[in-house]
């Protein structure tokens, strides 16, 4: 009973989890901790002739990056007599609840990731994840974050968007060329966002374009409402991911579960605990963009 609510999924289309790979990658780990760096690798190829020293790109790592496993666990204690007689069916809901609180830990913690993205989730690099201008390893900068006027999500924006993912630099300031598959919004945005992507013809406009968003890109809208301002997020930020990105979730170990029998205590009670290892983290900022909306 518990995998299955644990397992269960919203009929709300698009609504996105901790497992949803798209947005956040999953990776094994049998560590306590990951450790990773930025690397720098080569430039674009030059042209020689025909019995030129070929030239040499040295690849350049930096800017190390270590996350840490967090380990998640809650336990619940039921008395012999209500487990024994499940009384209305209480302990069975409490082995629900038990199930989707579980599922919410694990998706407010990863969504984590976009709620601070414009502040305090930072990349390898030492700056926010969604900034105006990231430190490249070969020089320069890169900006994946729209500010200002215009930045709440539209059409026009969205395409500013697409043209960031599209033009970004990677940390060789080699241009990435990404093309753009999640449109990832707060509830709040979720109809807008549907309108823009799977409206047959352009959304918000009085002439008969054809909407190139649903034609020719095929963006899947996700949401969450672990994004919202109720979660301590926004209702206007949004975000646009290629699908080559530098979201990560680490999985040290799934959810597990023990049932400690009545006999181990000394008041006739069950224990019932859970818990499971798991943290993610940003790698890099290429293949996202973000907007606070504002």
């Amino acid at each position: 009973m518990f995998f299955q609510q644990f397992d269960y999924d919203e009929t709300f289309p698009g609504v996105a989890h901790a497992t949803t790979a798209e947005i956040f990658k999953p990776q094994d780990t049998t560590h306590a901790a990951w450790i990773q760096s930025g690397n720098k690798g080569s430039g674009v190829f030059p042209a020689i002739g025909a019995t030129a020293t070929v030239p040499l790109s040295v690849p350049h790592v930096t800017n190390k990056q270590t996350t840490k496993i967090l380990t998640f666990a809650q336990g619940i204690d039921i008395s012999k007599q209500l487990f024994d007689d499940n009384m209305h069916g209480v302990w069975a809901e409490d082995v629900r609840d038990f199930a989707i609180k579980a599922k919410d830990t694990e998706d407010f913690n990863s969504f984590r990731v976009f709620r601070n993205g414009f502040t305090t989730e930072l990349t390898a690099d030492g700056v926010s994840f969604f900034n105006t201008a990231h430190p490249l390893i070969g020089g320069g900068t890169q900006s994946n974050v729209a500010t200002g006027a215009g930045s709440a999500l539209s059409p026009t924006s969205l395409n500013t968007a697409i043209v960031n993912l599209m033009e970004q630099k990677d940390q060789s300031a080699v241009i990435r060329g990404s093309s753009p598959a999640v449109l990832l919004v707060p509830p709040a945005l979720w109809k807008h966002a549907r309108e823009i992507t799977d409206s047959a013809l352009i959304a918000d406009s009085a002439q008969n374009n054809v909407n190139v968003y649903r034609s020719a890109l095929g963006i899947t809208v996700y949401t969450s409402h672990w994004l919202g301002a109720v979660a301590g997020g926004s209702d206007t930020a949004w975000f646009l991911l290629a699908k080559r990105h530098g979201v990560n979730r680490l999985v040290r170990q799934g959810l597990e579960t023990a049932l400690t029998d009545w006999r181990y205590s000394n008041n006739l009670t069950y224990r019932y605990q859970a818990n499971f290892r798991e943290e993610v983290f940003v790698a890099d900022y290429a293949g996202a963009f973000g907007s606070a909306g504002v």
